[in-house]
């Protein structure tokens, strides 16, 4: 699960209500096999409400552990 995809997350977060903060993020994916890549971007985003999946999935895709690993065009 290097790359977040919003469908994968959404099973992650099924018994989560939203809006959710990271720390219910973290709590939710705990135990669940989650990369260690992901943890660590679950850790860097923002600690602010997330009003869905999708809203969680762009803040993944803009921490520094995400960036790092992409190649420029």
């Amino acid at each position: 699960m290097e790359d977040v995809k919003a469908s994968a997350f959404a099973d992650l977060l099924q018994d989560v209500a939203f809006p959710v903060r990271r720390p219910q993020i973290a709590a939710a994916v705990e135990g669940r096999g989650v990369d260690p890549l992901v943890r660590r971007k679950i850790e860097q985003i923002p600690d602010r409400e997330y009003t869905d999946v999708f809203d969680i999935v762009v803040a993944l895709s803009l921490t520094p552990a995400h960036l790092k690993g992409r190649r420029p065009l």
